[in-house]
Formats: structure tokens, C-alpha cells, sequence
């Protein structure tokens, strides 16, 4: 995937981002697993097929750092 660039488009996903983050990791899990799942989150209505795959792509970024962690993370669906 390409990276936008239009600095709009990428303060506008980043604010995005952070909303989710703001959220607690149990809700930013929930929304990487209806992404990678093809579903749509509410959170993310009004947004577009890229905007979506550039939100996915930071959240997964992100928690990445919490997978790393020894036991991984705590909150994260299913455990």
C-alpha cells in the first residue's frame, strides 16, 4: 500500500487513528479484527476503501509493539 500524499488526507487518518487508540487496545483489536474480516466498524463510517486499508495498517502498526511484549497482550479477542 501506498503511503497518501495529501497532508489533509493524513491528518485526517491519523486523527482517526488516535480516536480508536484513545478507545482502549480490547476496542482497537475489535476493529483490526472486523477489518481484516472485510466487515465494516462504525468507527470508521463515511471512510474509504483506502482510508480504511491506511487505518488498518497503523492500528496493526501500533499493537504490534503490545504483540511483542512477552505473553503478548491482555486485552487482545480471544484470549
Amino acid at each position: 500500500m501506498s503511503i497518501p500524499h495529501d497532508h489533509a488526507l493524513i491528518d485526517h487518518i491519523e486523527a482517526c487513528v488516535e480516536r480508536i487508540c484513545d478507545m482502549g487496545c480490547a476496542q482497537v483489536y475489535r476493529i483490526i479484527d472486523l477489518l481484516e474480516q472485510g466487515q465494516d466498524a462504525r468507527e470508521l463510517t463515511g471512510m474509504t476503501c483506502h482510508d480504511r486499508d491506511a487505518i488498518l495498517t497503523e492500528l496493526k502498526a501500533i499493537m504490534s509493539i503490545y504483540d511483542a511484549r512477552e505473553g503478548g497482550p491482555s486485552c487482545k479477542i480471544g484470549n
